[in-house]
């Protein structure tokens, strides 16, 4: 099978990735910009509110399989068939109970928009893109993103109108959902041509929730960390979604940002697994190699984000979510934090430390329900928003103390330098909008980072890279 497959660099298997992203991502920003101006914040946060619950079943669905799938595919592809049958009844068995208490919660709110959601729950044992990802056939994991994400975004802009039944977001949802799981079963049979090897798949898959759990607490987890300050705020007070909507919006274009993040990791992930395999020297080496390069982007979006707020809020989501502007300003630098202490958290997960992965996001995770309830009773919105930052600081350092104490230590240097001009950066602009206005001050701090950003930038190591040296 892995025979025929063409091997690419990280570099053409990230830009793979990122133009898919690219699009998928303009699909959902375009959506949900079109349903927070056509229903309005109130009806906005309650579609957020119910889809944000629902992240948590879906993932507690999914257990964590897709980064230990794409582990051992990547190690040893001749199981994925065997893996996948398993994969697929472990996640039925945990999808149906999960279902029930949506349908459960949904009752209990008088609403079916819970419900209809619920029904991605039930779709999660289609969701087979880590074996292409263990196959370094990041083209198709594209494909499957934009199938979900263009279906999506299609039918909300067909039919959603102002004053339209939520209902209908929630179905456009699960159609989008169907839409992956169909094109990653064709691809995964009909272009892989992996067959299903159900023979002992029942003490499989119990063998294979043994070993994953962890890395689906750990996502649960991470959710809580990223999920929990809306949630806390929407059922806090049912009766005011749209301060849900401020919260949302911000974290709505955060997390799209935020996918780019994931991707580099999804791709860094079989180099780190084979560094390590080799010794420590060579993973040094890579962390070494990646903190200096990709520090820079993720730097370069929290400057940005932070000076632009008001333009890009307003932009995206319209005058009416001026509340919004604040904590897009707070949450933006979850960009720096995730991409730094994405190199502890997945060292740790390839080096087969999951448990530990987990310890420290539950710690960065109840950091920030305690943080968000207290934020959230004396702020509001941005006092949520900064409780989900601390709470990604939290989940740095707990992993990068842990990662060094099982793995070794690495060099934190490399990522100084992005730091501290983003810091300058930020700085100058908003001393320059006194003088020059707001606008005018972020073209400056942007333009400053851009200009010292292509003094040290390296694009000789880009060539290598591309090449896969």
């Amino acid at each position: 099978m892995r025979d025929g497959l063409a091997k690419r660099s990280f570099v053409v298997r990230y830009l793979m990735l990122f133009g898919g992203e690219v699009g998928s991502k303009l699909c959902v920003l375009v959506a949900f910009a079109y349903l927070a101006r056509a229903l309005g914040p109130r009806d906005f946060g309650a579609i957020e509110l119910a889809l944000s619950t629902t992240i948590f079943f879906v993932l507690a669905a999914e257990t964590g399989l897709g980064s230990y799938g794409a582990r051992i595919v990547e190690t040893n592809p001749e199981r994925a068939g065997q893996l996948v049958a398993r994969a697929i009844l472990l996640r039925s068995m945990l999808a149906v109970p999960a279902y029930l208490v949506l349908v459960a919660l949904s009752i209990w709110r008088g609403s079916a928009v819970l419900a209809i959601y619920g029904l991605t729950v039930l779709l999660t044992p289609l969701n087979t893109q880590w074996v292409f990802q263990g196959l370094r056939q990041m083209q198709w994991v594209a494909a499957g993103s934009l199938a979900r994400y263009g279906t999506f975004a299609a039918l909300v802009l067909l039919f959603v109108r102002p004053g339209s039944d939520t209902r209908l977001v929630a179905a456009a949802e699960v159609a989008g959902a169907l839409a992956l799981g169909l094109v990653n079963s064709v691809l995964l049979f009909r272009g892989l041509r992996i067959p299903l090897d159900w023979r002992g798949a029942w003490q499989g898959a119990i063998a294979l929730l043994r070993q994953a759990w962890f890395l689906g607490a750990s996502d649960l987890t991470w959710a809580a960390m990223w999920y929990s300050p809306i949630l806390i705020i929407g059922w806090m007070d049912p009766a005011r979604t749209e301060q849900v909507a401020w919260l949302a919006a911000s974290v709505r274009i955060v997390m799209a940002m935020h996918a780019f993040v994931w991707l580099y990791f999804f791709n860094l992930v079989p180099n780190l697994s084979r560094e390590l395999h080799h010794g420590l020297d060579g993973w040094r080496r890579l962390i070494d190699q990646s903190l200096s390069a990709s520090m820079w982007p993720a730097c370069f979006v929290a400057a940005a984000g932070t000076l632009l707020a008001p333009l890009v809020v307003g932009i995206v989501f319209g005058p009416q979510y001026r509340d919004a502007v604040l904590p897009f300003q707070i949450l933006i630098w979850m960009i720096p934090v995730a991409w730094f202490s994405g190199h502890f958290r997945f060292s740790l997960i390839v080096s087969g430390h999951q448990h530990l992965e987990f310890a420290a996001s539950a710690i960065a995770g109840v950091a920030t329900v305690v943080l968000a309830v207290v934020g959230a009773r004396a702020y509001g919105a941005p006092g949520a928003a900064a409780a989900l930052l601390i709470g990604g600081v939290v989940n740095a350092i707990a992993a990068g103390v842990l990662m060094y104490q099982v793995i070794g230590g690495i060099r934190l240097s490399p990522a100084a330098p992005a730091v501290m001009t983003c810091l300058t950066a930020v700085v100058t602009g908003f001393a320059a909008s006194w003088l020059i206005g707001r606008t005018g001050g972020a073209v400056l701090g942007c333009s400053l980072y851009a200009v010292v950003t292509a003094s040290q930038w390296d694009f000789a190591r880009l060539k290598r890279a591309w090449e896969g040296r």
